[in-house]
């Protein structure tokens, strides 16, 4: 238990600093003029969608992704309109981690750690000294998501722990529930879409129980970004908070249609439970993404309702 808090401490604690670094550098190496510049293009909602699926299929971390967007919503790089279509595209670029052979940014991480390192000890040129403290800020972002996810990961062979998230999920607002709690602590949906498929695989859990735990995962992934904000203005919290009104919202209004989910995830690979649970994870985001494109503004003004200047 020792080693699991931590794992869990020193990973928030390299994430919530390489936020502050990366916003912090990104404030500075950026003039009043390109700010504005960046701040007033007018970025398609597609184009931003597409630009968070990309993304965060390189990444492998809608976490990530979603956090550097709060990063330049923060720095005055991005309004809130257009952080909110990339944050739409980040969830659907997550349930590509599922399908895919993974891409572990952790592995090359190192590259823009060191040269953020070498630059920022550079006195003479302070845009440079700057643009080492955002490389470190990035680096130091996923590192400390990979911290969080390997100090819990104990929990993954406990059998116990299993079979408590199996019996939580065959009450589906319980699952939801479960599924919330999970994510929350682990730091990581697609962590808890891999238990949920090695559950399904020995069927130990049913389908639609696994996709009531799919969609409290997706509202856990949220607490990754919501704690990067905490130290932000209120510009900052408004994009964390669009990033949870859009999964809440989206888990609300799927939640009556879990079971037709299912069949439909199930007709498409009936042999592959695995597979099956990778489906319903894709769907459900695809789907809440086509719903919420036209209700772009709706979360902008909202979070502007809730979070006051």
């Amino acid at each position: 238990m020792l080693m699991v808090l931590s794992g869990v401490f020193t990973g928030l604690g390299l994430f919530l600093l390489g936020m502050r670094f990366l916003t912090e550098g990104l404030h500075q190496i950026t003039s009043s003029r390109l700010k504005d510049v960046m701040k007033n293009i007018h970025l398609h909602p597609l184009i931003g969608i597409l630009i968070g699926i990309i993304t965060t299929t390189l990444l492998q971390s809608s976490s990530g992704t979603t956090i550097i967007v709060v990063g330049l919503v923060e720095a005055n790089l991005l309004n809130l309109y257009q952080a909110t279509s990339i944050i739409m595209g980040a969830n659907i670029g997550t349930t590509i981690t599922a399908q895919l052979i993974a891409f572990q940014p952790n592995k090359y991480i190192f590259v823009p750690f060191l040269i953020g390192l070498i630059l920022s000890f550079n006195k003479k040129n302070r845009k440079l000294r700057f643009l080492g403290e955002s490389l470190l800020g990035f680096s130091l972002i996923f590192i400390g998501i990979d911290l969080l996810s390997k100090g819990v990961s104990p929990l993954q062979n406990l059998i116990r722990f299993q079979e408590v998230l199996a019996e939580f999920g065959k009450t589906p607002i319980l699952g939801v529930v479960m599924g919330f709690c999970t994510t929350a602590i682990i730091q990581s949906s697609s962590t808890g879409v891999a238990i949920l498929q090695s559950l399904a695989s020995n069927r130990l859990i049913t389908l639609p129980a696994a996709i009531a735990i799919l969609l409290g995962q997706n509202v856990g992934t949220c607490v990754t970004t919501l704690l990067s904000s905490i130290h932000l203005t209120a510009i900052g919290k408004r994009a964390a908070f669009i990033h949870l009104l859009f999964n809440l919202l989206g888990v609300i209004i799927i939640f009556p249609f879990v079971n037709i989910l299912a069949s439909i995830s199930s007709s498409l690979s009936p042999y592959n439970a695995a597979r099956q649970i990778a489906h319903a994870h894709s769907l459900f985001n695809v789907i809440t993404t086509i719903l919420f494109i036209p209700f772009i503004s709706f979360f902008v003004k909202t979070s502007e309702f809730i979070i006051k200047d």
